[in-house]
């Protein structure tokens, strides 16, 4: 195959726009996050890390939009 012709891979990781059910703030956070996030506002933790994809709580987030 030509240069010109082979497909450069997507990436497979997200950025997340959620918001925090106890204080209703709106937080950014990493699919494939490493760290617990917190809330900003009240310190909630929003992502608990699990070695690949981040598991986002739905008990305490809810995810608004997919950034990028």
């Amino acid at each position: 195959m030509k240069r010109r012709q082979i497909p450069v891979p997507q990436p497979r990781s997200r950025f997340y726009r959620v918001i925090c059910k106890t204080c209703g703030a709106e937080n950014i956070v990493f699919s494939h996050s490493t760290y617990p996030a917190r809330c900003k506002v009240c310190g909630t933790i929003l992502v608990k890390p699990t070695g690949g994809k981040a598991l986002i709580l739905k008990d305490k987030a809810e995810i608004v939009a997919e950034l990028g």
